[in-house]
């Protein structure tokens, strides 16, 4: 049962980096925005020119619509909770 926990644990961390770290482009062009609430809206791609795009973000109340950004998030703390505490249960 506890290697069961810590495998769930370091599942639910490489989901959630994975996740984390395939947005990272589009955060490190922004400041002080609410991650991971964060999406893209009208790219525009034009010839010669290269892409235009605009960056905006949700506000909480939208993650009901779209809820894949609030679950991978707290998928992505869960794991770290989950390792932190075997942790220190094995420390015990």
């Amino acid at each position: 049962m506890k290697t069961r926990l810590l495998i769930i644990g370091i599942v639910f961390l490489i989901f959630g980096l994975v996740n984390f770290f395939r947005y990272v482009p589009i955060m490190l062009t922004l400041i002080n925005l609410p991650f991971p609430f964060v999406h893209l809206y009208n790219v525009i791609s034009s010839e010669g020119q290269g892409t235009h795009i605009q960056i905006g973000y949700m506000p909480i109340d939208e993650a009901i619509n779209d809820p894949y950004w609030l679950v991978w998030s707290l998928i992505l703390y869960g794991g770290i909770g989950i390792i932190i505490f075997e942790i220190c249960r094995k420390r015990k």
